[in-house]
Order: C-alpha cells, then sequence, then structure tokens
C-alpha cells in the first residue's frame, strides 16, 4: 500500500513546487492591468489639463517575452516615462522598475494608445490673416493614432488669425493660428508723436494689422496723411520726428 502512494506523493509534491514557483514569478496579466490604469490616468489628466472632454481611450500593452520568468516584486514596482510625448497618445515607452533589497530589476514596455474625441474644424473656408469667429466653428469626433496639436474649445481659437487658407473641414490645430493683433486693420488708433520733451497726439485710421512693437501704415484723420508709427499699446501708435 505504501508503495503504491509513493508515487502519487512525488506527484503531488512536485506539482505544488510549480505553483510555488509560479507564486514568485512576476504576474504578467496583473502588471497590463496597472500600466493600463496608470495611462489611462495620464490621459485623464491630460484631458482636465487641455480641456478635452469626452474622451474615450483604447491602450494595448506589449511587455518583452523575458519579462514573464522575472521574479515577483515584494514593493510596489514603478512606472516611468522613456519617450518625449506630451501627449499620451499613439507608441509610448513605459519603464517598469522593481526596487526592492532582495532583486532589482526593470524593462520596458511599449504601449500603443488611441483616443476618440471631439475637435474643432472649420465649418466654412478660412482665409488667410482672417480672425476667427465662432460660426466659422463646429465640433467632430476624430480618432487619434498619434500626437496632434488639436483644439477642442471655441474660446481658444475665436479672436485668433489663421496663418493660412483653411478649407472646410479640416482640422483646427495650434499651427493655423496666431495670436491676435494689438491692432486690427480699419481701427481707429491714436497717433502719438514724440520729439525730445514734446509730445502731442491725434487720431487715425490703422491701414494694416499689427503686434507689439511692430510698425504699420496709419492714416491721419485730420491730414488724411500716411503716417508709419510703432505699435507701442492696445490701439496706440507712435511717431518720432
Amino acid at each position: 500500500m505504501m508503495l503504491l502512494l509513493l508515487p502519487t506523493l512525488g506527484w503531488a509534491n512536485s506539482a505544488s513546487q510549480k505553483v510555488a514557483l509560479q507564486e514568485y514569478k512576476l504576474d504578467s496579466k496583473l502588471l497590463v492591468q496597472q500600466l493600463k490604469r496608470a495611462v489611462k490616468q495620464e490621459i485623464d489628466n491630460y484631458s482636465e489639463r487641455h480641456r478635452w472632454s469626452n474622451v474615450t481611450s483604447q491602450i494595448k500593452i506589449k511587455l518583452p517575452t523575458a519579462a514573464s520568468s522575472l521574479p515577483s516584486c515584494p514593493t510596489p514596482l514603478g512606472f516611468s516615462s522613456q519617450d518625449n510625448q506630451a501627449q499620451p497618445i499613439g507608441r509610448l515607452k513605459r519603464q517598469v522598475k522593481c526596487e526592492s533589497t532582495p532583486m532589482n530589476w526593470q524593462f520596458n514596455a511599449t504601449i500603443y494608445v488611441e483616443i476618440t474625441l471631439p475637435v474643432l474644424v472649420a465649418k466654412t473656408q478660412i482665409n488667410r490673416n482672417e480672425m476667427i469667429t465662432s460660426d466659422m466653428l463646429s465640433h467632430q469626433s476624430i480618432r487619434l493614432k498619434s500626437p496632434k496639436a488639436i483644439l477642442t474649445s471655441t474660446d481658444q481659437t475665436i479672436g485668433s488669425y489663421t496663418t493660412r487658407r483653411v478649407r472646410q473641414g479640416q482640422l483646427i490645430t495650434e499651427n493655423l493660428l496666431k495670436k491676435p493683433f494689438l491692432i486690427n486693420k480699419g481701427d481707429e488708433v491714436l497717433i502719438v508723436a514724440k520729439k525730445g520733451e514734446f509730445e502731442a497726439s491725434t487720431k487715425g485710421i490703422a491701414l494694416e494689422h499689427g503686434k507689439l512693437n511692430e510698425q504699420i501704415k496709419i492714416k491721419n484723420k485730420n491730414s488724411h496723411k500716411v503716417i508709419s508709427g510703432r505699435i507701442f499699446a492696445q490701439g496706440k501708435v507712435e511717431t518720432i520726428f
């Protein structure tokens, strides 16, 4: 009877050893879940900072084959970015690190992120150097597979000027816009003339758009003479004679 039991006991010991070994191996499935949660939190934080809303994401994790042979880490794993991407979209690299006295290991995981969200597109054709107004814009839901300088809120764009012609339905991105001018063509401006301690002012009409410290042409409302002036404040230009 004892001889019959010995093989069974041997098999039981072998099975228990395998279970014990498995318990000390890194749990790849658990690690994938942890990485997904960490990346999802990155997406949520980025979305909040940049005022993205109604964002949905797809996250795929690829671990190196050797990861399943690593010992389990007795302390919480550390995750850190190994790429220079500001937006958590596209192909990402995250370092997984175990910093424990009995063991110390690390490896890089590859992560693929796609997100879907509503973004701003051109409702109509917008010409170059045209000021953006709300009726020129609409929202459209798109899927992003790589980083892109998207804009999602109309107040991020209204009052800005286009750097080039924008087609109807085209995605509105940061590189298509430039900051508003301090003075716009057609604005009534105050022309300040200085010579030493002498200073005089009169009103004029701006013939060009202009930013701070730029020179623009102005038409004097009294003399109708066209002169050049340097923009030094909102609605104010300075001439020196």
